[in-house]
């Protein structure tokens, strides 16, 4: 009934195309250092990310059972029944909501890890840029490891609302 993409996927998907936005404005000068991140990759890898996953999944699980017994309550009934559409309309919206707001929670703790990341850096780093923008890049750049580090130290309260 649902199709779950990963939340780093999304989030992913979602840097690329705000980078595609702000891509020549976002050109550093020259003399700036330049980092790359997987977001994607470092999100699904995180512990906060893996928990994110979870709820998400569980929450997929609940809303399909919530359609099947719906399903069984009306009995037997064609597929395009406006009941059973409206249902999978109905959960499809909950889930795509929750799916969201789990996202935009793990989203706003990376950019909070990478921004207190760049802040300390050593290395003379200006700007960090997704991966998923970045046609190439030199493995020097790579600063996931490091990302993950911070953002595997974070805790995420998924039950605020």
């Amino acid at each position: 009934m649902f199709t779950v993409k990963g939340i780093g996927q999304l989030v992913s998907l979602f840097l690329s195309v705000t980078a595609l936005v702000f891509a020549l404005q976002a050109i550093p000068a020259r003399g700036e250092e330049v980092a790359v991140v997987d977001v994607a990759r470092v999100i699904d890898a995180s512990n906060p990310g893996k928990e994110g996953q979870r709820r998400v999944d569980n929450l997929k699980k609940e809303l399909d059972a919530e359609m099947d017994s719906f399903r069984k309550g009306l009995g037997k009934v064609k597929e395009n029944d406006p009941r059973l559409v409206q249902k999978q309309a109905q959960l499809a919206a909950r889930y795509q909501a929750e799916f969201s707001r789990i996202s935009g929670l793990l989203m706003v703790e990376f950019r909070r890890v990478t921004n207190e990341w760049l802040k300390g850096n050593k290395k003379g780093i200006t700007v960090v840029v997704p991966a998923s923008s970045v046609i190439a890049a030199s493995p020097s750049t790579d600063i996931n490891a490091e990302i993950l580090r911070l953002f595997n130290a974070v805790t995420i309260d998924f039950n605020k609302k």
